[in-house]
């Protein structure tokens, strides 16, 4: 079972359906990560029970940190630590319960860094080189780029640093986001990505730099563990919310801009179906080693997706905890499935080898990582 600890950047949030920082530029669990430690509590019971019967199977639960752009999971299949793991099960805050069997795109991560002049923006503006005139440049190329690649690609980028002062000619770095389904073509289109960069520094005249901060495979979806998931999900009581916490919930609905689905929807279960996922996460490594399958439940209010501060509020009080008591026990009784039904097992692992292709390669990552650090550019000639 893995379980993960990590918030976002700048989402703090209290308890509240309205926005309320708890701690000005603090960090959120907007994604619900902190409620993952459910899944030690099914660990024990499931410990308990090997124990009662006498059984000599193992059920470990992985810590992975740093799923936020960290890639925590990469590391850890990539020392070795689910050589010998038969089969992993995990869990996910949501919008709504569901345990379909689900792809992911595969992702890679870099900062793009460039280093201008400094100079006077006035008195001596020959003298300065302008990083932010070199971000701008990729930026546009990137822009451009966006007509020419898949359809199912995404491309995102924030400026973390664009100068303090408008009379400063300034330094700044900028980080870049890649996704596709397929690593291999993530990784033409990422290249392409960095030939930007290589460009709009050779045009405007600063240094750049890229760093590899991280990437993941696309998700392998196992329909044979995950209807397994979905049977024991859809078997557990619905969440229901008491008074207080469904007039929460209707204060929440009220900040929320655009369509939702109707109220109670953390009282279903979504129907099973194969589906395509236009997220990305590190557990889709855990998948390309191992048969591997996950249940979404209701942590905070049904249509709202996360990563926002109302995932954040609701997760701090009754309705993100009994989301997190209804998918504790559901790994809980699938890991007792996988010990005791032979069959479940071996299709989960044929499945996963099918789906793996016989050529395929499980080192983490394989395509869209082989580097933890790209050469960059130095006054537009490539390093």
């Amino acid at each position: 079972m893995m379980t993960e600890h990590d918030a976002l950047p700048g989402i703090a949030q209290e308890a509240v359906p309205r926005r309320q920082v708890c701690a000005e530029g603090g960090a959120g669990h907007a994604c619900g990560h902190r409620v993952f430690g459910a899944a030690c509590v099914a660990a024990v019971e499931v410990s308990d029970y090997l124990e009662r019967t006498g059984r000599s199977e193992t059920i470990r639960v992985y810590g992975t940190p740093a799923e936020e752009g960290g890639a925590g999971k990469v590391r850890m299949v990539r020392e070795g630590l689910f050589q010998d793991v038969d089969a992993v099960l995990h869990w996910h805050p949501s919008y709504l319960n569901d345990a379909s069997a689900a792809s992911t795109l595969a992702n890679r991560s870099a900062k793009f860094r460039f280093h201008g002049f400094f100079s006077h923006a006035a008195a001596a503006p020959e003298r300065g080189r302008s990083a932010p005139d070199g971000v701008e440049a990729m930026n546009y190329m990137v822009n451009l780029l966006r007509e020419h690649v898949p359809l199912d690609s995404r491309i995102h980028y924030v400026i973390a640093r664009g100068g303090l002062a408008p009379n400063v000619v300034p330094a700044f770095s900028e980080v870049y986001c890649v996704r596709h389904a397929g690593a291999r073509v993530l990784e033409g289109i990422f290249e392409r990505v960095v030939q930007t960069a290589c460009g709009a520094a050779s045009g405007t005249g600063p240094e750049t730099d890229s760093e590899f901060s991280s990437g993941t495979h696309s998700g392998l979806p196992n329909e044979a563990l995950a209807s397994a998931v979905h049977e024991n999900l859809s078997e557990r009581d619905r969440v229901r919310y008491t008074d207080t916490e469904a007039a929460f919930a209707v204060a929440i609905r009220e900040t929320v801009k655009g369509a939702l689905p109707p109220p109670g929807g953390q009282e279903r279960t979504k129907p099973f179906d194969l589906r395509a996922s236009a997220g990305s996460t590190d557990a889709a490594d855990a998948a390309a080693a191992d048969p591997t399958a996950s249940a979404d439940a209701v942590t905070w209010v049904p249509g709202r997706s996360a990563y926002g501060w109302q995932a954040v509020a609701t997760g701090r009080m009754g309705i993100g905890t009994r989301g997190m008591a209804l998918d504790a026990r559901t790994p809980a009784v699938t890991s007792a499935n996988l010990i005791t039904d032979s069959v479940l097992l071996r299709s989960s692992r044929e499945e996963s080898k099918r789906r793996r292709g016989p050529d395929s390669r499980t080192d983490p990552c394989s395509e869209t990582a082989r580097h933890c650090w790209i050469t960059g550019t130095k006054g537009g000639q490539a390093g």
